[in-house]
């Protein structure tokens, strides 16, 4: 049963609490004197800065700019953790359990914890991206604690940090995910939102033939949609937050990060995760649970076990 309060709302925890069993440690390359990530951030963990319910959407530290990927992991998330190595960048991650890919798939296990190992914040998107909206208060529970009880297993922390697929949270929602513990992020900008303008190739605000283009809408709506990213970008204050400069494993590739990430740092933001933008610098503030995982062969073989 998943707790309901966060742990990381205490001042009182130390960093040295779990130590990692002899038959892990040669699968947790992510430690520091014998703990896990992110037990290894030295000193007591501050007390959070938002409270479980709270729904956010701007960035509150001064130039800073939290880059997201929603729907992961996918067939692009390796390309997109190379670069991102490369230019020694953090961003957030809200991924699925049996969306694009079952999490529970070698390939997709190994990439998540990639992404987890490399400081990334990794936060929960619902299992199988259902509308929050369109469900019960048990079902919004059951798709909460599917996807929790994955990354428990896989990576031994369980998020803070949620994202309703298509920002859908009404009233009875938010209520439902503050009582299991959730800080809810929506955004300011969207790529992804719906373009009607169209545009020629000398408009568009930078190398077509940089872009990779593979979009159910087309090659037009992607660079339409890419110009209307880049013009919101230019036009929001000095924080914000930004939804899927690409979303991983689906059906869009709208732009490549490398391109969007270089715009952005081109503007004079900070690229950072979603929680740093917003003040909390500590990862343990990032996850409500924190231990080790479970080892590989107790894990499920599908999503539909």
């Amino acid at each position: 049963m998943l707790a309901c309060t966060s742990i990381w709302s205490s001042s009182s925890l130390q960093a040295s609490a779990v130590p990692i069993p002899p038959q892990l440690a040669r699968q947790a390359p992510n430690t520091f004197n014998n703990t896990y990530f992110p037990y290894n951030v030295t000193g007591l963990a501050p007390p959070s800065l938002y409270k479980p319910g709270q729904v956010l959407n701007r960035c509150t530290k001064p130039k800073s700019y939290a880059i997201s990927f929603d729907d992961g992991p996918g067939q692009l998330t390796d390309e997109l953790l190379d670069y991102l190595d490369e230019q020694k960048l953090q961003v957030t991650f809200f991924m699925n359990g049996d969306n694009w890919n079952c999490i529970y798939r070698p390939h997709a296990q190994r990439l998540l914890k990639r992404a987890y190992e490399a400081r990334h914040q990794i936060a929960a998107h619902p299992w199988s991206h259902r509308d929050l909206e369109s469900l019960s208060d048990k079902d919004i529970r059951e798709e909460m604690n599917r996807i929790d009880q994955a990354f428990r297993q896989i990576l031994g922390v369980v998020p803070r940090y949620m994202r309703p697929p298509y920002g859908e949270v009404g009233e009875r929602v938010r209520l439902v995910l503050e009582e299991m513990g959730y800080v809810i992020i929506l955004w300011d900008v969207d790529l992804l939102s719906v373009v009607d303008v169209e545009f020629s190739s000398s408009e568009i605000p930078f190398n077509a033939n940089g872009a990779t283009r593979h979009s159910h809408d087309g090659e037009q709506d992607t660079l339409a949609s890419t110009s209307k990213w880049a013009e919101a970008v230019r036009g929001v204050p000095s924080t914000t937050l930004d939804r899927d400069a690409m979303t991983l494993g689906g059906i869009y590739q709208e732009v490549t990060p490398e391109w969007a990430i270089e715009y952005v740092q081109s503007l004079g933001y900070d690229i950072m995760p979603v929680a740093k933008c917003l003040g909390e610098d500590d990862p343990r503030l990032w996850y409500k649970e924190i231990g080790p995982p479970a080892l590989p062969e107790s894990l499920p073989l599908s999503c539909h076990q």
